[in-house]
Parts: C-alpha cells; sequence; structure tokens
C-alpha cells in the first residue's frame, strides 16, 4: 500500500495525490449506478422547501448542490481545506465549511436531514461520526449512510490465485472495509430507528474505469515482487473485458 493510494489518500485529502482523488470523485457520480444511488439517497431525504440539510464530508459538494436545489439551506463539510475551496468555486450559492466529521460544528437538532456517503469506510471511528451525525439531527430527520461493502468486491475474469489475492490486497488497504454491511447497527446505536435499507451494484466496464477506481494495475505490480504470474495476469485482464465491482448500501431510518 503506497502513500499516493486511493484508499490512504482519502484519510488525508490535503496530504495526498490530489489528481487521482479528484478523478475518482468525479467518476463515481457520472456512472450510471453512482447517478442511480445518489438520486435514491437525495430522494430518501425527504427534503422540503422549508427543510436544513446536511453532508457530512461533502468533498466537491455536488451532493450539497443537489440538496440545495429542494430545500431552504443545504450545509457541507469535509476535513479538507483544498476540497472546500473547491466546494465553493464550484457551488457559490451553497454553504460549506472546514470540520472533522467526528466534531461537527453545530448545535444539537439543527438540521432535518443528514447524510455521509463513501466517507466512513476511511474514518478512524464510524461510530463517533454517525452519533456526531444523528446529534445535529432534529427529532423525526432523516439520518443517511451510503457506503460499500468490500466483502462484495470481485473482479471479473476466470478467478485465479492471483485474482483472490488482488481482491485481498486491495480491500485490506480501507479503514474499514466492512463498514457498510454495519451501517444499520451503527445507526441503531445512534438512536436513530425505522431503519430501513437498499443496495444498487457498483461495476466497473474495461480496465481503465476499474483501475481508476480500483487501482488494479498498481496492486498488480507490487504483488508481482512475490508472485511473477501477476505481470501476466495483468496483461491478460487489461486485454479481457476488465469488470470489477462492489455492492453499495444505503441505510436511512429517523432520529427518535
Amino acid at each position: 500500500m503506497s502513500d499516493t493510494s486511493l484508499t490512504v489518500g482519502f484519510r488525508d485529502v490535503d496530504a495526498a495525490a490530489l489528481d487521482n482523488i479528484l478523478r475518482c470523485l468525479e467518476h463515481i457520480p457520472a456512472m450510471d449506478a453512482g447517478r442511480a444511488y445518489k438520486a435514491r439517497a437525495l430522494e430518501l431525504l425527504g427534503l422540503t422547501p422549508g427543510s436544513a440539510a446536511l453532508d457530512v464530508a461533502c468533498g466537491l459538494g455536488d451532493d450539497v448542490a443537489r440538496m440545495k436545489a429542494v430545500c431552504a439551506r443545504a450545509v457541507g463539510v469535509d476535513r479538507s481545506r483544498e476540497l472546500i475551496d473547491r466546494a465553493r468555486a464550484r457551488h457559490p450559492g451553497c454553504e460549506f465549511a472546514v470540520a472533522d466529521a467526528d466534531a461537527l460544528p453545530f448545535a444539537d437538532e439543527t438540521f432535518g436531514a443528514v447524510r455521509v456517503d463513501r466517507s466512513l469506510q476511511h474514518v478512524a471511528d464510524p461510530a463517533r461520526v454517525v452519533r456526531e451525525m444523528a446529534r445535529v439531527a432534529r427529532r423525526g430527520a432523516v439520518v443517511l449512510c451510503a457506503e460499500p461493502d468490500w466483502g462484495t468486491f470481485l473482479i471479473g475474469g476466470r478467478h485465479t490465485p492471483v485474482t483472490e489475492r488482488i481482491q485481498h490486497d486491495w480491500v485490506r488497504t480501507f479503514r474499514n472495509p466492512w463498514v457498510g454491511r454495519e451501517l444499520s447497527d451503527l445507526l441503531a446505536e445512534a438512536g436513530v430507528g425505522d431503519r430501513r435499507q437498499e443496495a444498487v451494484w457498483l461495476p466497473t466496464r474495461g480496465f481503465a474505469e476499474s483501475d481508476l477506481l480500483f487501482e488494479i494495475d498498481a496492486n498488480a505490480r507490487r504483488l508481482s515482487a512475490e508472485l511473477p504470474d501477476a505481470l501476466a495476469w495483468l496483461d491478460a485482464y487489461r486485454r479481457g473485458e476488465a469488470t470489477a465491482g462492489v455492492l453499495m448500501l444505503t441505510c436511512w431510518g429517523r432520529k427518535t
């Protein structure tokens, strides 16, 4: 795991290689499955023209802009000053702040909806972040989390020991690879009731897309120091359909 990998970079964006992170942030919402789960998450928030909503770890702020289009106040926070600066430039009509997800700078029961998307997999303490989300949500407000479960990650094509190792090594670069399946419990522990969950398969097509999101090339080359067959595997994968994917889970409920 290098210090330029996506999984490490998302832990501290301002100290990372930003280009890869930006490409990833831009690409996922442009995918068919990415658009679908994001549209569904927005619908599930139940926003109204008079409501206020918060996006935790908001990245480039695109979801904040989508919320602002249907509610009175939309706020995005992220610990990355670089991403917040870009979000402000990108969406001047929205409200953004630099803040840690586990210490939100808002009073109790401020927002009518609170969301986080693909960030709990990277944080040091997902339970603390979800508790903070519930704290700043009003009673009856929707609290929503959308995360991949990397236990479902697969690389397409013929299954080989190299395939299995690349999948294994990639999954274990995440701080919280299994957080997708833990979302309902995390919400329950934070005082969120009436919980429900949906899932959508997030597939990639072709080598360029699979490599962008899952760093197939770098992981195979790293593994080749131990398993020389990894380079032949990489060549075959590149010439084939080069599919990969992971299950995205969205879990939501209402603060009790």
